[in-house]
């Protein structure tokens, strides 16, 4: 059962597009800079029948699979989350994708309100107690697995500390604690929403927020610069998402994993856009089945991509290895359209309180 103690629920709203068009602006000129990265993968054969942006690193050996089993043919566009949003808003009703899959549920409750997404397109799953909890009750994105928004990377050598959100502000941590830039990084988003909502929600947790400013917050536009900063002893500990975090744990014996109190669950979220032609949409639902059909989830979990290392949200797909069990850590499950309705202000109210960094 999972445990609940800290989860939040909310109601939805419609402002979420804006904001998240402008961090996707910011994020798009970090990819430009050298940040990022954006590239294609097409098949042989011209006239594609689905088109797949996506956010996610395992999606090219799905497509490749998903081809070779039905002969449909994909393109895919991979890109970084804020770069595939900003995609996305600028195209609007006028859609050149098909599908579209990233870590987010948030950003695809925007979406949905803004008639960008095609409803009714969840597949019935044996979903897990967790993965029920994340369907939309429209169908207009399906979960495909999860990961942590925050937790704490960190030297070997630390693992066994007691380490909790009050630790990045004792005089110990001064300077030497960073986390990816949530106007450039989405998931980052997700652990500002939920570090405000643990002391005491929207506005009363900025306290804490400026008590992590005053004592020395970092601040990179990406989680592998975040972790980048930790190997090279810049910082001490990176605040970072589960996937990279496990990733860096993995490859280098040197750093370890410690779970802080509460963190929050971050959705990775596939999508159909809306007014597809029939044949289309039904191609584009059978994507969507493919991907999370047992055999296909152990091709992602294969991959080399940290974004493989995702706890499955349907009971017929087991955890990769080295994950802790999900079921009963206490978790904080933020409600997409309510942070979206706040990000306009937050993300207002964070670039002033980082404006000197």
């Amino acid at each position: 059962m999972l445990n609940s103690s800290c989860q939040y629920r909310g109601a939805p709203s419609a402002l979420r597009l804006m904001q998240i068009y402008r961090r996707a602006v910011l994020a798009l000129c970090v990819a430009l800079l050298g940040f990022g990265t954006v590239w294609t993968f097409r098949p042989v054969s011209a006239g594609s029948t689905l088109v797949l942006y996506t956010a996610v690193g395992y999606a090219p050996q799905v497509v490749r699979a998903f081809m070779k089993q039905t002969g449909i043919r994909v393109t895919i566009i991979n890109m970084s989350t804020g770069p595939l949003l900003a995609r996305v808003s600028a195209e609007g009703s006028r859609a050149d994708w098909s599908l579209v899959w990233f870590d987010g549920a948030a950003a695809a409750a925007a979406l949905d309100q803004s008639g960008l997404l095609a409803h009714h397109t969840t597949p019935t799953l044996p979903w897990t107690r967790l993965g029920q909890t994340l369907l939309p009750a429209d169908g207009a994105y399906t979960p495909t697995g999860v990961t942590l928004a925050g937790v704490f990377s960190v030297p070997k050598s630390r693992a066994a500390e007691r380490l909790d959100w009050n630790t990045l502000l004792t005089q110990a941590e001064a300077g030497k604690f960073g986390l990816s830039n949530p106007q450039l990084s989405g998931p980052a988003f997700l652990l500002l929403a939920n570090l405000l909502e643990l002391h005491g929600g929207w506005p009363q947790g900025q306290g804490f927020l400026r008590a992590l400013q005053r004592n020395g917050m970092r601040l990179y536009p990406t989680n592998p610069s975040t972790e980048l900063a930790l190997q090279t002893r810049q910082i001490d500990l990176a605040v970072a998402q589960s996937s990279a975090a496990y990733a860096l744990a993995k490859r280098d014996p040197a750093f370890a994993v410690v779970l802080p109190p509460c963190p929050a669950i971050l959705p990775s979220v596939i999508a159909i856009a809306a007014n597809l032609p029939p044949r289309r949409h039904a191609a584009a639902e059978a994507f969507i089945r493919f991907a999370i059909t047992p055999k296909i989830q152990a091709l992602r979990q294969a991959s080399p991509s940290s974004d493989a290392l995702y706890w499955p949200v349907t009971t017929d797909t087991p955890s990769p290895p080295g994950l802790p069990p999900l079921d009963h850590l206490p978790v904080t499950i933020l409600t997409p359209a309510t942070w979206g309705a706040k990000e306009a202000a937050i993300g207002a109210w964070f670039d002033r309180l980082t404006a000197l960094q």
